[in-house]
């Protein structure tokens, strides 16, 4: 059992819900990068995901392709992200991390170096948000180093829901998925949507696997909606990167705290 099975057993076994969000490495700069991972830990966080920076975020919000671009232009050297997340190892040997990454980022960087990094690193996963059908070969070629190394992938199951894709993966998905949450015909989410309930309740009627529920997710209104719909957990992101493009992490820190809170049993 990985750690990060460990921890949302834990988690889930006190009665709460699993928060977890990323930490977008690079942005404001590489220097930061640590201290927000121990804001993230310190304040709730219950998993952190290493969110690496690309170009072109094509699934994400402006908010966060703007902070991709940032990191980026400020630090275009991908080998010196790889250094910053090994001094946050060091701070923290025992908590557990998993990885997002684009598939022009891992490209960029090398396949097989990208993967020994994420072992020296003990990462635990790797979320790829790019659909399958856009970089097969990478996909394959990845799967069978990930076999090689013990690390899973995350699964990420978007919108709109295809179950095709669905029952292709399904068999290989561990540790826990996350499930891109409805949108409205505009594409947007002002309430976590009752339709979520019933995907929710298929893929963890199907797998037993904890479902994290992610997108439009912002504030405790939607923590709370999220996890009346059976959710076991929420993927907040955007609104992690407005916080801290504001600078004040002690603010940032409350309203972590308040998300983790919505979390809990009443």
């Amino acid at each position: 059992m990985k750690k990060i099975d460990m921890r949302i057993r834990d988690v889930l076994n006190r009665g709460e819900k699993v928060l977890v969000s990323g930490v977008p490495v690079g942005y404001p700069n590489l220097e930061e990068t640590r201290k927000i991972v121990e804001i993230y830990i310190r304040s709730g966080i219950d998993v952190v995901e290493f969110s690496m920076p690309t170009r072109d975020p094509y699934i994400d919000t402006k908010t966060i392709t703007d902070s991709n671009v940032k990191a980026l232009n400020l630090e275009p050297n991908l080998e010196c992200y790889f250094e910053a997340l090994h001094a946050v190892r060091r701070d923290f040997p025992d908590e557990p991390f998993y990885m997002m990454a684009y598939a022009n980022f891992i490209l960029e960087f090398g396949l097989e170096k990208f993967v020994d990094q994420l072992v020296q690193l003990d990462i635990d996963g790797l979320e790829l948000p790019d659909k399958d059908g856009v970089v097969p070969k990478l996909v394959v070629e990845m799967e069978a180093l990930f076999n090689q190394k013990g690390i899973y992938r995350v699964y990420f199951l978007q919108y709109p829901f295809n179950q095709d894709y669905y029952n292709s993966v399904k068999d290989k998905i561990n540790g826990f998925v996350i499930l891109q949450a409805i949108a409205d015909v505009d594409g947007e989410r002002p309430i976590v949507a009752p339709g979520n309930r019933q995907l929710i309740e298929m893929v963890k009627n199907e797998m037993d696997t904890p479902v994290i529920l992610g997108y439009g997710i912002n504030n405790t209104d939607r923590v709370k909606e999220a996890v009346e719909l059976g959710a076991d957990g929420v993927l907040v992101g955007t609104a992690m990167v407005e916080q801290i493009t504001q600078g004040d992490y002690a603010q940032f820190s409350k309203f972590i705290r308040v998300l983790k809170d919505a979390t809990l049993p009443e």
